[in-house]
């Protein structure tokens, strides 16, 4: 009998270590979904101050351009105070932001086709043609714009033969914004320039000045003996502003388009008109580090 009292002891054992290595396991388990609720719970967190932030730097600017609007309505450049929100990775609560602003009427509208004007096809045409594209495409491309416009973005014109090569080159001199709108003459790149005033001589030693100064004025034109080019301006309605925050392994992003003008009862009103978040970044909106402030300083 003897022998059979450690044969149950034995068991009794066996269970036992059986029941402690189950109850290990769930206590494991336990701790290994309390760990992935803690981590969910901390990327939810610093998912929820990085959009924060990325929408306080869109209210940001928003309070910027409307203080402009005010104070300084007759011009627009980067060299204004608005010009200044610009970040790069500035110290956040656990990481990082980034700003760029830019003004977006710097280039050629192409929804301005849709008025049918000629000064407008002119222009298109003799900016196409420094992307390196035909006239007759180029005419196939306004009429295009004319019956399908108006555009978000310049990707439609694939439609009218433009390969993808030819349309990232059109994209450094021509946009797609709301409306019509001039090329404000204090953000245009050397090359639009050199076009408006058909004399690359000209338009460097405009963008000397520029760079000097921080922007353009009537005087600066009748120093070099050129008139001011139709369908200009020495300021902007339309502004890109692109804000990015790295929290932790967290990285949200977005660009927002903002426009100035005017209601009905002539309030100035100054909003958002179109939002892109992640991926989904226009190619036209400022590079982080890279905006029109950048460009300046590069040209002088």
């Amino acid at each position: 009998m003897k022998p059979a009292r450690n044969d149950e002891a034995g068991m009794i054992l066996v269970n036992v270590l059986m029941f402690v290595a189950i109850a290990a396991g769930l206590v494991l388990l336990m701790i290994e979904r309390e760990e992935m609720a803690l981590d969910r719970s901390l990327r939810v967190r610093e998912a929820a101050v990085a959009a924060a932030a990325v929408r306080g730097g869109e209210v940001s600017a928003i309070v910027a351009l409307r203080r402009d609007q005010l104070v300084a309505p007759d011009t627009d450049s980067p060299s204004e105070p608005w010009g200044a929100l610009a970040e790069n990775k500035a110290p956040i609560a656990g990481g990082t932001f980034d700003l760029a602003i830019s003004d977006a009427e710097g280039k050629f509208n192409v929804n301005s086709l849709r008025s049918g004007a000629a000064m407008a096809s002119i222009m298109f045409d003799r900016l196409a043609e420094v992307a390196g594209i035909d006239h007759d495409t180029a005419l196939k491309a306004v009429e295009l714009v004319r019956a399908h416009g108006p555009f978000t973005d310049l990707r439609p014109l694939r439609f009218a033969g433009f390969d993808p090569a030819t349309v990232a080159r059109l994209e450094q001199l021509v946009t797609a914004l709301p409306g019509e709108t001039a090329i404000n003459l204090n953000t245009a790149s050397p090359e639009v320039l050199a076009v408006l005033f058909r004399d690359p001589v000209i338009a460097d030693r405009l963008v000397q000045v520029r760079a000097r100064q921080g922007f353009l004025t009537t005087k600066d034109l009748d120093d070099q003996n050129v008139t001011q080019p139709p369908g200009t301006s020495f300021r902007s309605n339309t502004f890109w502003v692109r804000t990015r925050a790295t929290v932790g392994d967290t990285v949200q992003q977005g660009a927002t388009l903002i426009q100035r003008s005017l209601d009905e009862q002539g309030v100035r009103r100054t909003v958002p008109v179109e939002r892109w978040l992640g991926a989904a970044v226009p190619p036209d909106a400022p590079a982080f580090g890279q905006g029109d402030g950048a460009v300046a300083a590069r040209a002088g």
